[in-house]
């Protein structure tokens, strides 16, 4: 039985992940804007490297760093934006089969976003994912009573 407080915890939940999509677009610009900090503190983990000398010396692989970041930050706007739309459409809809989809590429792209700043060892990126993480899962948590209550539409 869908009660009004199902409902507004559905809504609930959506909010929160759309903030979540917005908070991945804010991040995403922050990785572009924040490029050359980043880079230095990811070759300061690597013993003997720096990354001054390293892009001041061997600039054509240093454009190749520039734009594979340039491509990691474009690929978490397209995550944000995904998860934003995802989050608009259960506003609206409330179907169990957005909800999993919503819930499937979150969790791939939020824990796969910090298992890799984890791995780069670069504390303020791993903290801007755990954030990102942490919120997509209480926005996911809140109304997972009514989706795993609710039958799937057979066609």
């Amino acid at each position: 039985m869908v009660t009004i407080r199902t409902v507004q915890n559905i809504k609930l939940g959506a909010k929160i992940t759309f903030v979540n999509g917005i908070y991945a677009i804010i991040c995403a610009i922050l990785y572009f804007i924040f490029f050359e900090f980043l880079m230095t503190i990811n070759f300061s983990k690597i013993e003997g490297a720096s990354w001054g000398f390293f892009d001041k010396f061997n600039p054509a692989i240093g454009s190749l760093f520039f734009r594979l970041f340039l491509l990691v930050a474009l690929v978490i706007i397209a995550m944000g934006a995904a998860i934003m739309y995802l989050s608009y459409n259960i506003m609206k809809k409330k179907e169990k089969d957005l909800w999993v989809v919503l819930f499937i590429v979150g969790m791939i792209f939020w824990t796969g976003l910090f298992t890799i700043e984890t791995l780069n060892k670069n504390y303020y990126t791993m903290i801007f994912s755990f954030i990102g993480w942490l919120s997509f899962i209480i926005g996911m948590l809140i109304p997972i009573k009514y989706y795993l209550e609710k039958p799937y539409t057979e066609y």
